[in-house]
């Protein structure tokens, strides 16, 4: 039986390689804002890794919110705009700059825009959630 299973483990074919740029990713519809979503691998639903992509108009912003565990954020195109705290202040945004990444921890309160047309990738662990911090929260 071991021998079945190994031989069979031989002649299967290797996963592919992925790439992905900004230009080909399969982008969601545009939501409200025109902010696009795309789920590169895994589940959000599910347990394990989940890698996705944002796109960011120039000028949007997502109000402050949480996620369920730590997300890890490369910028692919354009500059991301992380402030940290439920203020939603655009003033305190630092800057994430094309070809730099930054960690965001699980529980983080913390909200994001664009400048200029923005690409971000994302890896995390799932299932993946996000909840936006409301008034009553701020308190």
């Amino acid at each position: 039986m071991l021998a079945a299973f190994l031989a069979a483990a031989v002649v299967a074919a290797p996963p592919a390689v992925a790439v992905w740029s900004p230009d080909t990713m399969p982008w969601s519809e545009a939501r409200p804002g025109g902010a696009q979503r795309a789920v590169l691998e895994g589940d959000l639903n599910g347990p394990g890794l989940v890698t996705y992509a944002f796109h960011l108009p120039d000028g949007a912003w997502f109000p402050a919110h949480v996620h369920g565990s730590t997300a890890r954020v490369f910028v692919m195109k354009g500059v991301l705009l992380l402030g940290q705290g439920p203020s939603g202040d655009h003033a305190q945004a630092r800057c994430v700059l094309t070809g730099e990444a930054a960690l965001v921890p699980a529980g983080l309160v913390h909200y994001e825009g664009a400048e200029g047309d923005t690409v971000i990738i994302g890896v995390a662990e799932g299932p993946w959630t996000t909840r936006f911090v409301g008034a009553a929260d701020r308190k």
